[in-house]
């Protein structure tokens, strides 16, 4: 025989799931338009739409911050041969996640987000790491 459900618990089980999975959202939410990320990641505007003068969107954490992590992967990316797989693949794929933002950040056309592998997404990174030394990032080491 089943037990008769109280309707009590079931609407404070339903406020209580309400008000666990409510509040973190709409403090994230609150949390993104204060900081400004609302707009980077709810802008209509086609990147055809912006001016010909205009700057490129910088929010988030600073350029500097992500090229000091760009020198940091891209010498683990190449000293990660006795590494494990897993690791390896971690690193490159960190690496291509700065790539990406560093990209979003000047407005450099890439494709790294295509589920490409092998030589084809070597070449695209060698590309990307050109096109950022162009546009003034120094990725190498200096000496």
């Amino acid at each position: 025989m089943v037990a008769p459900v109280d309707k009590k618990e079931v609407r404070l089980t339903i406020i209580a799931s309400a008000v666990l999975v409510g509040v973190p959202l709409i403090a994230n939410a609150l949390h993104d338009l204060l900081s400004g990320r609302w707009d980077e990641h709810h802008d209509d505007r086609l990147p055809s739409d912006r001016g010909a003068t205009s700057t490129p969107h910088l929010g988030g954490r600073p350029i500097e911050q992500l090229v000091a992590d760009l020198r940091r992967l891209r010498v683990a990316v190449a000293t990660d041969q006795q590494r494990s797989a897993t690791h390896q693949l971690a690193n490159r794929v960190a690496y291509d996640q700065l790539l990406m933002q560093a990209c979003a950040m000047l407005d450099i056309p890439h494709d790294l987000g295509k589920r490409t592998a092998g030589p084809e997404r070597d070449i695209e990174r060698i590309r990307i790491e050109a096109e950022l030394e162009r546009a003034g990032i120094v990725l190498s080491a200096r000496r």
